[in-house]
Order: C-alpha cells, then sequence, then structure tokens
C-alpha cells in the first residue's frame, strides 16, 4: 500500500511557503512555451462550381472557327499563410464526365493572367502560385480557356459536362 501525501505532489509540481508572521515572499519561476506550427488557408471563391460559359454568353460559329473561347470571368483564390505556401491545382480526372467523356481534361487551358490561358489542366499537380515568406492575404485568379473541336464537340446539355478539380495549398 502506497501513502500519497498532498504536500509531497505539490513539492514535485513548485511549490514555496512563506512564514505568515514576517510576511516574507515567495517566488517561483515557471516557464511558458508553446509550439507553432505552419498553418495556412486557402479560399476558392466561387465556391465549388465554376460554369464554363463563353465571355460571349453562348457558343458561336467564331468559337469553333478559333479552336476555343475564353470562359466568363475566374476562379479567384486566397492564401494565408504564417509561413512559406505553395497553391497547386490538379484535375481528379482525365477527361470530363457526362456527355463529355471524349473531351480531354488538358483541352482546358489556365492562366492567372486573362491574357495568357495557356497551361493545359492537368490530373499532376501543378503549381498555380507560392510565396517564400507568410502573407495576411495573397490572392490571384485563375482564367480558363476550352478548345473546340467541330468534330469533336457536339451539343450538349450544360449540366452534363463536369470536371472535378482540386486545389491546394501547402509547403512550396
Amino acid at each position: 500500500m502506497a501513502l500519497l501525501f498532498p504536500w509531497a505532489n505539490a513539492a514535485a509540481q513548485g511549490s514555496c511557503v512563506t512564514n505568515q508572521t514576517n510576511n516574507a515572499s515567495c517566488r517561483l519561476d515557471v516557464t511558458i512555451s508553446s509550439t507553432v506550427q505552419a498553418t495556412r488557408r486557402l479560399v476558392v471563391t466561387p465556391g465549388t462550381s465554376f460554369s464554363l460559359t463563353p465571355a460571349s454568353g453562348q457558343l458561336g460559329v467564331e468559337d469553333y472557327a478559333a479552336g476555343m473561347f475564353d470562359a466568363s470571368g475566374s476562379i479567384q483564390l486566397l492564401v494565408q499563410s504564417n509561413a512559406p505556401w505553395s497553391v497547386r491545382m490538379q484535375s481528379l480526372s482525365g477527361s470530363m464526365s457526362g456527355s463529355c467523356s471524349n473531351k480531354s481534361a488538358s483541352t482546358i487551358l489556365w492562366g492567372t493572367l486573362a491574357t495568357a490561358r495557356t497551361t493545359p489542366v492537368s490530373t499532376a499537380a501543378t503549381t498555380v502560385f507560392s510565396g517564400a515568406a507568410p502573407t495576411a492575404g495573397q490572392t490571384r485568379s485563375i482564367f480558363l480557356r476550352v478548345g473546340l473541336g467541330w468534330l469533336t464537340d457536339a451539343p450538349v446539355a450544360e449540366t452534363n459536362c463536369t470536371l472535378p478539380v482540386s486545389f491546394s495549398v501547402g509547403s512550396p
């Protein structure tokens, strides 16, 4: 049987006692510590869905003749981080689903400038932008361009063609 004495535990935890008659002081030094881990946040707007609608509002002969159309608007990315960071994008499928299953993900091009949409969407994670220093809020827009072909892109319902794409933030 073990006997436990409250003052024994208190001594092990750190304590001091003063004599009440002489008002002596007592001092205990305590070291407070914390671990601050790398913390990153990514906000994607417009959320979980982005429509590949032509800037003109509807596909036309000129889009097919050009072999492409620029999607209206952009996907907005906001990153916040207390450490170096990198934002990556990747398709979760090699081709679109639904009525567009013959359309490869790589026929969709992206860029961070509206005038430079030249990087094919890939199933491999591709760095969109990064930073070597912490940031309270770095933003970037992703602009999309869709390749078109008279023989490969027949009419389909708008909601029938989807491509799951993932954005992630992590260390560079």
